[in-house]
């Protein structure tokens, strides 16, 4: 089955294009993780299927519904998306309590104080705590007095409370620190997993790009080169005798 299909898609902000007649598709399920050079379009590629950037032409379906219209807050409901920057992912002058009680509202018309009832601490103390966060001591504190690491890592707990059809991952790990970067890709490919979730993960990390997931898309020149998991294997096998085309995955070494 096919999530997400893209059909002669042209963005442009000027001169060069960042897609010219774009065409690809994305199974259900598909864990693909996306690499390419500053400037390839990668997030731009996130805000055309979250529909924050709509295509000048061509179309875009997700799960059978052509969505090419379909501005942001329409395709919400089936698209999680968490940003590089904590601060996008969160409302800061909310409590963390408050906030992971907001994102139990996806999809429902009631207000938070509604919501903290439907998801008491306790309940959400226990969603959090895998991620090794003393997250009982967090609970009532703004998420502006948070870490940048704090932050992202809640903000991840967040757009999985309810599994969506489509998870954008925009370099989730940048802001935090080894150890909690690695609990992090660990609850999420756990979570992935778990619900079939089709995943997009942007990230610079090479290494990460060819571990993760069971396809590779290197974004460049308007264009995505696209790796399957027999590929992807291959890659991998070069990469530990260090025989990779660096130039081929649009980085220089």
């Amino acid at each position: 089955m096919v999530m997400i299909v893209f059909k002669n898609i042209d963005v442009s902000f000027g001169t060069p294009s960042v897609f010219r007649n774009l065409t690809a598709s994305i199974d259900a399920g598909d864990f693909i993780t996306m690499i390419g050079p500053n400037g390839a379009g990668k997030t731009t590629f996130f805000d055309v299927i979250a529909g924050k950037v709509l295509p000048q032409s061509g179309r875009i379906i997700i799960d059978g519904v052509d969505v090419t219209h379909q501005h942001e807050i329409d395709r919400a409901a089936c698209i999680a998306r968490l940003f590089q920057n904590p601060r996008l992912n969160t409302v800061a002058s909310m409590t963390v309590a408050e906030n992971l009680a907001l994102a139990s509202l996806k999809g429902r018309r009631a207000g938070v104080r509604s919501a903290m009832h439907s998801f008491p601490e306790e309940v959400l103390a226990s969603i959090v705590r895998p991620l090794g966060i003393a997250i009982d001591d967090l609970l009532s504190r703004p998420m502006g007095a948070l870490s940048g690491g704090q932050r992202q890592i809640i903000a991840l707990v967040m757009a999985t409370l309810h599994p969506p059809k489509i998870l954008l991952l925009d370099e989730p790990t940048a802001a935090l620190d080894p150890q909690a970067a690695t609990k992090m890709l660990l609850f999420a490919t756990s979570f992935i997993r778990q619900h079939g979730i089709t995943t997009i993960l942007i990230t610079h990390d090479q290494r990460l790009a060819l571990t993760l997931g069971n396809k590779l898309w290197v974004l460049r020149d308007g264009g995505i080169m696209q790796f399957d998991e027999q590929e992807k294997r291959l890659l991998e096998a070069e990469m530990l005798i260090g025989d990779v085309d660096y130039a081929v995955l649009g980085y220089s070494k």
